[in-house]
């Protein structure tokens, strides 16, 4: 009746309630009444979020990896999430437009960022071993680059659950150490009988 509303966020949601251009109300888990003509909603989900990532490197030796893993972050200031993407809501609480998935991708592209230079610079055997070292370089590279930050989002984590060759490079790989761990049994055998 007469564009007046009612909307009710979840606790765990950062509310910005703009009238006329000026916020008038923010906080946690807002309810209210507002006039739909003149008021602006932006909701930010202030948990942690998991990130599922996957992208491909080249080696030091020209090969390719593929290197999974996931990002847990969450959202410090959301205001400053605010000036840079656009989390509106509507009348039932859902996005207008899917800032969520643009602020995704740039974490996922600093990530790679953060990797790849370490990543070219091993050969392929040694990239597939490093996991842990690839995550902790994704890790400083999430926590000290100046573009997350001024997205107002802090990296709580960062795992990598798999580095990968490209599916000839292992079977090639497999091969070569399936043979000589072939080869070791023979000689061993042969040791033996002598």
């Amino acid at each position: 009746m007469f564009g007046i509303k009612y909307i009710k966020f979840e606790s765990m949601t950062q509310v910005m309630r703009y009238k006329n251009g000026k916020i008038v109300q923010e906080g946690r888990g807002l309810s209210f009444f507002y006039t739909s003509f003149n008021t602006s909603i932006v909701s930010i989900p202030m948990g942690s979020n998991d990130l599922q990532f996957i992208f491909n490197e080249s080696t030091n030796d020209f090969q390719k990896i593929s290197i999974q893993g996931q990002i847990t972050y969450k959202i410090e200031d959301p205001k400053q999430l605010a000036e840079l993407l656009d989390y509106t809501v509507d009348e039932k609480g859902q996005y207008k437009k899917e800032d969520g998935e643009k602020l995704k991708q740039r974490l996922i592209n600093e990530a790679q960022t953060a990797a790849s230079s370490y990543i070219q610079s091993l050969l392929l055997k040694a990239a597939i071993v490093n996991a842990k070292t690839i995550e902790n370089k994704i890790l400083e590279g999430l926590q000290s680059s100046e573009a997350v930050r001024l997205l107002g989002v802090k990296v709580l984590g960062v795992n990598v659950i798999a580095v990968k060759p490209s599916p000839e490079m292992s079977k090639a790989l497999e091969t070569a150490t399936r043979e000589a761990l072939q080869q070791e049994a023979d000689e061993a055998i042969y040791l033996r009988r002598n």
